[in-house]
This record gives C-alpha cells, sequence and structure tokens, in this order.
C-alpha cells in the first residue's frame, strides 16, 4: 500500500429519511447488513486498499466494533454535514508529515463497496492530473463514494463554513477548473463491479429492500 493516501468514512447524520427501521442511536453505521455494520463494512473495504482509515462520527454517537487501526475522531461542530466531516477527517489526516497527497472520501451506508472499485479510484487519482476522481452512475455523480485531492482542503473548509454540502465542491472545480476533474465513467467501473453495488447506499427503507436482494457477501476477493 501507498501512504500517499487516506481514507475518510463518514459515519454522522441522523438518517431521517429512514422512518420506520430502529437504527438506535448508532445511526447507519450501525445497522447490520449480511452480519456486520454497515460502518465496519465499508471501513474494511477501504482498509483493503489504503493503509489509514479515518471515521469522523458525531460527538455522542456509539459506534460499532471497527477493524484495529481505525482512528476515530468526531465532529468539531454538531449537525454541520457531511463536508463539514470531510473537512475535519482532512485536516486529522493531513496532520502527520509528510501529509498524504489523496484522500478516499466514503460514506458509511455503502455496505457493498468493493476493495477493487476504491482501488480503481485512487489509482486513477494517482495517474491524472485531475483533482477530484468521481463515479458517473446513472448520470449522477457519486461525490461520497470518490477520490480527491487534499490540497482541496481550504477550499473545502470555506464550502464547509458557508453551509454547502459535497457537491459544491464538484461544482465549484467544474466552474473554475474543469480539467481538474475526472469523472469514472459506469463502463470504466463496470469491468470490476457489475452491477455497481458498490454504489447501493441505504437512505430508505426501500434502498434496505434493494441491498438484500443483491445478496450479501461476507468478504471480497
Amino acid at each position: 500500500m501507498h501512504d500517499d493516501v487516506v481514507g475518510i468514512v463518514l459515519a454522522g447524520g441522523r438518517s431521517s429519511r429512514l422512518t420506520g427501521l430502529d437504527l438506535g442511536a448508532g445511526g447507519k453505521a450501525a445497522f447490520v447488513i449480511g452480519g456486520e455494520p454497515c460502518l465496519r463494512r465499508v471501513c474494511r473495504a477501504v482498509a483493503a486498499v489504503v493503509p489509514r482509515v479515518i471515521v469522523v462520527a458525531a460527538a455522542d454517537q456509539p459506534l460499532p466494533l471497527l477493524p484495529d487501526g481505525v482512528e476515530i475522531i468526531r465532529d468539531t461542530i454538531p449537525h454541520a454535514g457531511p463536508l463539514a466531516g470531510i473537512r475535519d477527517g482532512l485536516a486529522h489526516g493531513m496532520s502527520r508529515v509528510p501529509p498524504p497527497r489523496w484522500a478516499f472520501v466514503a460514506s458509511c451506508d455503502v455496505p457493498l463497496l468493493m476493495p477493487a472499485l476504491v482501488r480503481l479510484l485512487v489509482n486513477t487519482a494517482r495517474a491524472s492530473a485531475a483533482r477530484f476522481v468521481v463515479p458517473l452512475v446513472a448520470g449522477h455523480p457519486q461525490v461520497l463514494a470518490a477520490a480527491l485531492a487534499c490540497d482541496l482542503a481550504p477550499s473545502i473548509a470555506a464550502l464547509a463554513a458557508a453551509g454547502r454540502g459535497p457537491r459544491a465542491v464538484l461544482d465549484d472545480l467544474v466552474a473554475r477548473q474543469p480539467d481538474a476533474v475526472r469523472f469514472v465513467t459506469p463502463e470504466e467501473m463496470m469491468a470490476i463491479d457489475p452491477e455497481l453495488d458498490s454504489f447501493l447506499d441505504l437512505d430508505t427503507p426501500a434502498d434496505l429492500v434493494r441491498l438484500e436482494s443483491r445478496g450479501i457477501p461476507p468478504s471480497w476477493p
């Protein structure tokens, strides 16, 4: 593994759209899919590729048991949204010398995330001049399963302070520096993830049905 990349997994969020499901204080991070909490599954997938994984959680959020070596930090501002979580994760990740060049960012609610998909995005970032490598699924940019340059930290902090979300980072780059964005097409990803299951997230009860219909693998090759 290269030490030029850090993983940031966002565990916070109030899961307000998952009405009718008893998630408890742990939220989606602790929701069990295929016998394993979502957050642990995502951390395990990222850790298979990235040597250092940072989980950003809410201040009072209980977390499930996580793989050895995963670092846990807490939101500096409660309920400030995912971009603030990315900001905090980057600040923590870049406190080491030398700081990483890249960050792979994921939400905790993509339990079928494949290490091969993480590797594809990280390697694409390394091989290109882009600063934000973003998968496209059904025409939608997946900004919470993407690789970004750590030198975007000041821009991310400014946008987070303005109350913006992760999509604002993409929109800002497209407007100012379009060559800094590398979209990864479905065709590129389907060679390793034919059904693009890595992007099946858990936002609504219907999503849970979709996830369960796929069959949940206990591990990855």
